[in-house]
């Protein structure tokens, strides 16, 4: 009992083993919080266009773990961002194409946008307020520098704590190791977060040359979208969404090297038998500043997304109840585009007339007014207060529509093309053929044929399973 007391007092007082086995723990912690922080460019005085990448993350125990599994990504498709882990697609309206997201920074945009924009679908008995979808509309900006926020101070801050810590046992008792092994450590921290390919994979994608629309949002089910409005010189999101990047061929190399060094610091760091309750309070004030700027929000414009609301229509909520229907859904066209042909005629078609004076928009088109003339189908609903329902963190300016339907709807007349390209997301069709889809002609020919006799041949396909099933089936059971 002796021996094991004291084998206990004596670990408690100086646990020098299990410092080197927490150094392997959290690797996906460090992989997140460098994909979180990094970003700013760091001009180099006295040089002419030479600047530094850097991210303040803090030494942990999960470096040394992540050494390694970074270098098995270099050995492999050398991609250091780590995939997005908010499944998403975007949209771009105009062709209606839609992407899978692979981009880490639309994924947190989207995910950060949800945490703090709730929406309270739970029924009015429950106390909630049966909200069934949220679009938040923004005009996206042109491409910036990321923004310094308290997440990216806090990390500057945690380094220095750490240096704190570590000059205590040096000063007291003259040992510099743990000052050493802190400067080494950080050293190479700052190594690992200056390659270059974080920023290229982080924003892989082109700026726009001109406006475009685009919706991102989880998809069928999900009860958020944000649609960003663009212009020339913002992000193309769609590019940034396949997130497709070269891979610079040096960094397989750093990274060899990298786990190398971390392996030194390891080894140096089983040799220490004192002061070593120093080094793990250096490794977990480290890992509390990579777990908080792993998993934290942050702005937008922290991540060089410039984002604005639309002041318009900046959000529309959709929620459950009953929509007014008519008896059938024949409509005339004809007096649709008569009633939208101002529109058509100040559109910009060049003509002589129209550069020598050129046509006015319509008024209604500025104010969307019934008084103003805006045609009755294109008349949107008026904005109003959340209700009794519940406590709301709305303002005034959202407009509340019924259903998911009833929302898009409303998207549709502050944003053409937006609703129209959220409608198949968010209510998939059936199976069926569509010339715009397929070019050639003798593939049209197959698929309009194949269309027609779906039903047919489905149960003929249906029959023969079934017969062949029962001819698997022994005649004697």
């Amino acid at each position: 009992m002796g021996n094991t007391a004291n084998e206990l007092q004596s670990q408690w007082s100086n646990p020098s083993d299990i410092l080197s086995l927490l150094l392997l723990i959290g690797s996906d912690i460090v992989q997140k919080a460098i994909a979180q922080l990094t970003g700013f460019m760091f001009s180099v005085p006295g040089t002419r266009g030479t600047s530094i990448l850097i991210a303040p993350v803090a030494l942990s125990f999960g470096w040394v773990a992540y050494a390694f599994s970074n270098l098995l990504a270099a050995a492999g498709d050398m991609r250091l961002m780590p995939a997005s882990d908010c499944p998403s697609v975007v949209v771009t309206c105009s062709n209606g194409f839609v992407r899978e997201n692979r981009s880490w920074v639309l994924g947190r945009l989207l995910r950060d946008h949800e945490t703090r924009c709730g929406i309270d679908p739970r029924p009015k008995n429950e106390g909630g307020r049966e909200e069934s979808i949220r679009i938040d509309i923004f005009n996206l900006g042109p491409v910036s520098s990321p923004t310094l926020d308290l997440v990216w101070w806090l990390g500057l801050a945690t380094l220095l704590i750490q240096l704190g810590i570590a000059l205590v046992p040096w000063v007291l008792d003259g040992d510099w190791a743990v000052m050493m092994i802190t400067l080494c450590g950080n050293l190479l921290v700052i190594i690992t977060c200056a390659m270059p390919q974080w920023a290229d994979e982080k924003w892989a994608g082109r700026r726009l040359e001109r406006g475009d629309i685009t919706c991102l949002t989880r998809g069928n089910g999900h009860l958020h979208v944000m649609v960003f409005i663009g212009m020339p010189g913002s992000w193309a999101l769609e590019t940034l969404a396949t997130s497709i990047v070269i891979p610079r061929p040096e960094t397989r190399w750093v990274s060899l090297l990298l786990a190398v060094l971390w392996t030194c610091l390891l080894i140096s760091i089983s040799g220490l038998e004192d002061n070593t309750w120093f080094l793990v309070a250096i490794g977990g004030i480290g890992m509390l500043q990579n777990v908080f700027a792993a998993g934290t929000t942050r702005a937008p414009s922290a991540s060089r997304i410039p984002i604005t609301k639309f002041s318009r229509a900046p959000t529309i909520i959709g929620r459950r109840g009953v929509c007014p229907d008519v008896d059938d859904y024949d409509i005339n066209l004809e007096k649709d585009i008569e009633e939208v042909k101002d529109v058509l005629a100040s559109s910009g078609l060049n003509t002589a007339a129209s550069l020598a004076k050129p046509p006015k928009m319509p008024k209604w088109l500025h104010t969307m007014s019934k008084e103003d003339g805006v045609p009755g189908w294109l008349e949107p609903l008026k904005p109003e207060p959340p209700g009794d329902a519940g406590p709301s963190r709305e303002t005034s300016d959202t407009i509340y529509a019924v259903g998911v339907h009833g929302a898009l709807m409303e998207l549709e007349k502050w944003v053409p093309t937006a609703g129209l390209a959220m409608v198949p997301i968010f209510f998939p069709t059936s199976l069926r053929y569509e010339d715009e889809r397929i070019r050639n002609q003798v593939h049209k020919r197959f698929w309009r044929r194949a269309y027609s006799t779906q039903s047919v041949r489905k149960r003929a396909e249906a029959k023969r399973r079934a017969e062949e099933r029962r001819s698997l089936v022994p005649a004697d059971a």
